[in-house]
């Protein structure tokens, strides 16, 4: 594992290279960014050429350090996850004792909490004292897609190490190298915003095309105007409550791809290209119907967020969509 293997992020990667050239590395660094850009694994490769015996900007993959990093079995590495979207202070507690001790092979200490967001505020608040005080060995990593979540306390006392998501030509070179579809690669290229991580995920998701399928089906029963599969269909969104935004999306995706299509028809900017049939058969639908559609998806999306009634969103959002057609 090394910074090769990291599609993208350049500038964040040169960036942790010459803090070691110049050997100013930070004690404390939030790696901060959208879900699924990589945050994680660049971390781990920073703290790998952090503890590596070579001291050069990356890991010389070779040293009894690196091996025993990518073993897993480095006594002077640590790395903390949620556990049911939680981080608790005992955990941290554990955590802080542990790096009060000294390394035991190497010349550092590095710890990496992902997800630090989730660290209830005691736990944050417990690591404070270690931030503002750190042990010359010590070097902690955040990594968080929700940086606002953290203490402004935490937040000042860190180096923010920022992460971008991925151009639409990086993710689909990606996927088309892994061999997917080339409509396929350009469709999740879109989906995913950019996101190397949900698009490898979803590449390798039978269930997620499945959903998608469904998703058009059933918006295509609605515009031949048959209102009752709205009653028919809501058990199965309650079945997928935890991939509702994703459902969401792909319904926002194709009314903007609607629009697309009914203004360009062959543009390239259409996210479901292999869909333009369908998209062809729909468009009869003016574009102010559209645009209503789509407000009134968004506005499903927030509320099932703030947890509105869920099935009564689903459902309105239905009918408005079986009513504009």
């Amino acid at each position: 594992m090394d910074y090769k293997s990291i599609i993208g992020h350049k500038i964040a990667i040169e960036s942790l290279k010459k803090t070691v050239e110049k050997g100013n590395e930070s004690h404390f660094y939030i790696f901060d960014g959208d879900e699924g850009l990589g945050k994680r694994t660049v971390a781990r490769i920073f703290a790998k050429t952090l503890l590596c015996k070579e001291k050069n900007n990356e890991p010389c993959q070779i040293c009894s350090s690196c091996r025993k990093f990518d073993s897993g079995n480095h006594p002077d590495f640590m790395e903390i996850s949620p556990e049911k979207n939680l981080i608790k202070k005992g955990v941290i507690d554990q955590v802080i004792r542990s790096m009060a001790m000294a390394p035991f092979e190497s010349e550092k200490k590095v710890l990496i909490i992902d997800e630090a967001h989730l660290m209830n505020k005691e736990g944050q608040n417990a690591f404070l004292k270690t931030l503002e005080e750190p042990p010359g060995y010590i070097h902690i990593i955040f990594v968080s897609s929700s940086v606002k979540n953290l203490l402004q306390t935490i937040r000042s006392r860190g180096q923010i190490v920022k992460f971008y998501p991925l151009s639409k030509e990086e993710v689909v070179k990606f996927l088309k190298d892994r061999k997917v579809d080339l409509d396929k690669a350009y469709f999740l290229s879109e989906f995913t915003k950019g996101s190397i991580g949900k698009a490898i995920h979803l590449c390798e998701s039978e269930e997620f095309f499945q959903k998608r399928e469904w998703v058009l089906e059933l918006i295509d029963s609605l515009v031949k105007g048959e209102k009752w599969k709205v009653f028919a269909t809501i058990d199965r969104f309650n079945e997928n409550k935890d991939s509702i935004q994703d459902i969401l999306e792909i319904f926002l995706f194709w009314f903007r791809d609607l629009i697309l299509y009914k203004t360009l028809q062959d543009s390239d900017l259409i996210i479901n290209s292999d869909k333009k049939i369908l998209l062809r058969e729909q468009s009869f639908l003016d574009f102010e119907k559209i645009n209503d559609i789509i407000e009134k998806i968004v506005k499903t999306m927030e509320d099932v967020q703030t947890n509105v009634n869920f099935q009564l969103s689903i459902e309105t959002m239905l009918f408005k969509i079986q009513e504009e057609f």
